[in-house]
């Protein structure tokens, strides 16, 4: 079912680890080493790949100095950059180009191997327009893209420029009925656009508004590592635990050995809970998180805890698992009480499809015929009740409440030290069968962008990727 990238972070890699086969053998000899194309946008590629290479500090300086717009070395010290791309050069290790999407039209874009973490990456190098080719951002995406992205968008000079041109853009998008959804941007917490176009329910013709509650797939694995944190901060949980030392009497392969940190981290070996399985259950019987554990938990590891990260909803399950064991209570009322209520996340939850929820939308999907076919409710894809690996609900405002939180420290992701504030930047997505939800956050320039709609994927990223550029947002 869930076939489609379901979390992007650009700074914590998670998404679809498309693998790439080995090609080599001892019978074949060893495939032609891709080359970058020698034009001014595969040269940025070649010394961006480089300076991973060596990663030691000195060589990522003189990359930056050389390499990154004048504007982005502006928006962010450089000793900041030197030290964010070290840290990835760190956990991917020295890339494996496994082939070059585009370096021609301002663009550069390819797929490379990480080796650190066994993944396949799309990694865009988001180049100013005009004949400098400046880097202003480096964007990377886990899972292999076969499509070519588009040259970038000019960065407009004013809040105001975006908004009139997102008005006037969206409003053609959703009169060709490419778009339905709601899109807000915001500096400084503050919206400066905030539009709802075409139908929550297309059979009684009911349209979207700014208080329509979209379901945001994966994105609520944020939802999940906040609530964690609560309690890693309160020395309830570590990081360096195991599944085991909380859920004792758990039949997970390698319950002994996967630590929470992994499974945030998505190294754990757990795979997915979509698939044949998911397919066949009656989503009815998926309302508690107890319920999904029929769908992996006697499934064998995909490989050591530890040895790679591959995406995986399964162990998302599991810490959703943790925070009821620790904390006494329902994993729903949990988040609704330690991550909704102190952001004033008012219009989010868990709602159970079968209960009648005012505001809220439905999907429509093509899946069966994609692009071509006629929409169809998405009903019978989704599970009765969201769970700690995706399915809940929430409204842009709110969403704009959690990043906001995210940002002043009312709310911190598992991941980050207890006392400290979060400081990441990066988009997060999520996506299924008629739903696709982006949440795109740059805390250097207090930007957020947050696109939700109830159509396919890539309905949501398409749209937030020109509004990013026109923003200027950057990691």
């Amino acid at each position: 079912m869930n076939t489609f990238p379901a979390l992007v972070l650009s700074a914590l890699l998670f998404g679809n680890a498309a693998q790439i086969p080995e090609t080599r053998t001892h019978s074949r000899p060893a495939a032609e080493p891709v080359r970058v194309p020698d034009t001014p946008e595969g040269r940025r590629i070649q010394a961006f790949l480089t300076a991973i290479v060596r990663a030691d500090a000195a060589s990522i300086r003189a990359f930056v100095e050389a390499n990154f717009a004048e504007s982005a070395r502006k928006e962010v010290p450089l000793d900041q950059r030197v030290d964010r791309i070290r840290g990835m050069a760190g956990n991917l290790g020295k890339l494996q180009l496994v082939r070059v999407l585009r370096a021609d039209r301002g663009a550069a874009a390819f797929v490379a191997q990480a080796p650190k973490t066994g993944e396949t990456l799309t990694i865009t190098l988001d180049l100013e327009p005009g004949g400098a080719l400046g880097i202003r951002g480096i964007r990377v995406e886990a899972g292999a893209s076969g499509e070519a992205p588009d040259p970038p968008e000019k960065p407009k000079g004013s809040d105001a420029e975006v908004a009139a041109s997102a008005s006037e853009w969206l409003g053609e998008r959703a009169a060709a009925d490419e778009f339905s959804g709601v899109v807000l941007l915001a500096r400084k917490g503050v919206p400066f656009f905030h539009r709802a176009y075409g139908f929550a329910n297309r059979e009684l013709s009911v349209a979207n508004s700014l208080e329509t509650k979209f379901n945001i797939a994966s994105i609520g694995k944020l939802f999940t590592s906040a609530a964690l944190h609560t309690l890693i901060r309160d020395g309830r949980l570590s990081l360096d635990d195991t599944v085991r030392k909380v859920l004792p009497d758990s039949k997970i392969s390698g319950a002994d050995r996967i630590t929470v940190r992994q499974l945030v981290e998505m190294r754990s070996g757990l795979g997915d809970v979509f698939g044949d399985e998911y397919d066949a259950t009656p989503k009815n019987r998926l309302r508690a998180l107890p319920d999904y554990l029929a769908l992996f938990e006697k499934k064998p590891l995909l490989f050591e805890p530890g040895a790679k990260r591959e995406y995986s909803n399964a162990g998302y399950i599991v810490l959703g698992l943790m925070i009821e064991k620790l904390s006494g209570q329902g994993f729903h009322d949990f988040v609704r009480e330690k991550v909704f209520a102190p952001a004033g996340m008012t219009d989010s939850g868990y709602f159970p499809l079968d209960e009648v929820t005012p505001g809220r939308a439905t999907g429509y999907t093509r899946r069966s015929e994609p692009g071509s076919g006629p929409r169809r409710a998405n009903l019978y894809t989704l599970p009765a009740r969201g769970s700690s690996a995706g399915g809940g609900y929430s409204t842009a405002a709110d969403l704009l409440k959690f990043a906001t939180c995210l940002s002043n420290g009312t709310l911190s992701l598992a991941d980050t030290p207890p006392g400290e504030k979060w400081r990441g930047s990066g988009g997060f997505a999520g996506g299924s069968p008629g739903v696709n939800t982006v949440l795109e956050i740059d805390s250097e320039r207090s930007l957020v962008a947050i696109v939700l709609t109830n159509d396919d994927p890539p309905a949501a990223t398409k749209v937030a990727r020109t509004l990013r550029q026109w923003m200027g947002m950057g990691t």
